[in-house]
């Protein structure tokens, strides 16, 4: 007969399951073995594994906050742009549907969550379809959509608002330059601030742009000192906006960081980030500090960003990659994470006291390219995105643990 050879390392699993079932058999309980692929990390905190999740969280069901299947959108999207209505309800626009390529179904629908009723209702179709856009609630209520990569893959050069008392859209100025995977903030004063993308010609863009609500119409400012698209945008308390990573689909990426001043027009090179990121997260904290989490190459870090010192600083890492992944902050001063690529099911949460993140309750769907809404009661929408059966209609509904006073 011929001999076994079982290697060490099965061994060690084997008897470790063992034992494992042993325990939880005397104590009555059923033991639960996930025997899977390791992540390990370098000293840039990379992983140097990508593994799919399909489900199984190891936290206890209630014990860190709920996801919840609610009302499914009409139509299933991802890379779509969502904002709060100033009522309450969720409003997402366009996004990329089925399909591959020049083939993709790309939408110029927009559609509303009603929290009250857990219902979704179509609104007016945007005149352009458009995915990877910007879109910003305005001071008035309205909101803008601007930019974006049309139906044959070309970056959009036009923009157009809704207005929620018609759920109708019209057109404003069109940009200066065409452009997708933008970012864009509504700045104090009302205007709207849209950074870098990539052009028609699929290159990188150094180049911004303000719209005024007053005219209607976009002006270039200075350029930045790098190109950059699949980076971040975040409004400062002070008014000013921070801008950090970008790069194309593949390395390199930018560590650079610049802060634009509206109020002077200008843009300034400030501290680098200890990593390079594109696709990565971005939330200012309560205490107007920045946070950046995640990105491409499968980055598990996490720096915080203060404006006041211009530094960056190094806190906990997260348990698994977060690329094109969504975070936001919950009215207990708390960051919720969710999702990647890789089809991540996985959610967690970071804890500005400890400076830690901790897994929580996975999602029920896998995505990645979704949205997260804050909604008026604390709760988080999550919407739509990549999963891995497909592109999702499903959206589902976070509950944390507890209220807790804001930090």
């Amino acid at each position: 007969m011929a001999n076994l050879t079982i290697p060490s390392k099965a061994f060690a699993l084997v008897a470790f399951a063992l034992v494992a079932v042993l325990v939880a058999a005397a104590c009555g309980g059923v033991a639960v073995i996930n025997v899977g692929s390791t992540t390990t990390t370098n000293e840039q905190g990379d992983s140097t594994e990508q593994n799919t999740e399909t489900g199984g969280s190891s936290v206890a069901a209630g014990s860190s906050g709920d996801f919840v299947r609610v009302d499914e959108m009409k139509a299933a999207r991802q890379l779509h742009a969502a904002v709060k209505l100033d009522d309450g309800r969720a409003f997402v626009i366009g996004g990329r549907g089925p399909g591959a390529n020049l083939n993709n179904t790309v939408y110029e629908s927009a559609e509303i969550y009603d929290p009250a009723a857990d219902e979704w209702t179509l609104t007016g179709d945007m005149k352009e379809q458009r995915h990877d856009l910007c879109g910003t609630l305005l001071s008035d209520g309205r909101v803008l959509a601007a930019g974006g990569r049309g139906k044959l893959n070309f970056a959009v050069l036009t923009a157009e608002i809704w207005d929620s008392a018609t759920g109708t859209w019209s057109s404003t100025g069109n940009m200066v330059t065409e452009r997708d995977y933008t970012a864009c903030v509504t700045l104090d004063d009302g205007r709207v601030l849209i950074v870098a993308g990539e052009s028609e010609g699929y290159s990188l863009l150094d180049s911004a742009e303000v719209w005024d609500p007053a005219t209607g119409e976009w002006t270039e400012t200075p350029a930045m000192s790098v190109t950059r698209a699949r980076h971040t945008a975040t409004l400062l308390d002070d008014g000013r906006v921070l801008v950090t990573g970008g790069g194309k689909i593949d390395p390199p990426y930018r560590k650079v960081t610049e802060i634009y001043d509206p109020v002077a027009n200008t843009w300034t090179v400030v501290a680098e980030m200890s990593s390079s990121r594109a696709s990565h997260a971005a939330v200012k904290l309560t205490d107007g500090t920045v946070l950046v989490v995640g990105g491409k190459g499968k980055k598990l870090t996490t720096e915080i960003y203060d404006p006041t010192a211009d530094t960056w600083t190094k806190v906990g890492v997260t348990e698994i990659p977060h690329s094109d992944a969504e975070a936001i902050v919950l009215t207990d001063g708390t960051v919720l994470l969710t999702g990647g690529v890789g089809h991540r099911i996985a959610a967690e949460i970071y804890d500005p006291a400890t400076g830690e993140w901790s897994r929580i309750n996975d999602m029920n769907d896998t995505r990645y390219r979704h949205e997260m809404i804050l909604l008026d009661d604390g709760k988080v929408l999550v919407i739509g995105g990549n999963g891995i059966e497909g592109l999702l209609a499903e959206t589902e509904l976070f509950t944390p643990p507890g209220r807790r006073e804001r930090r």
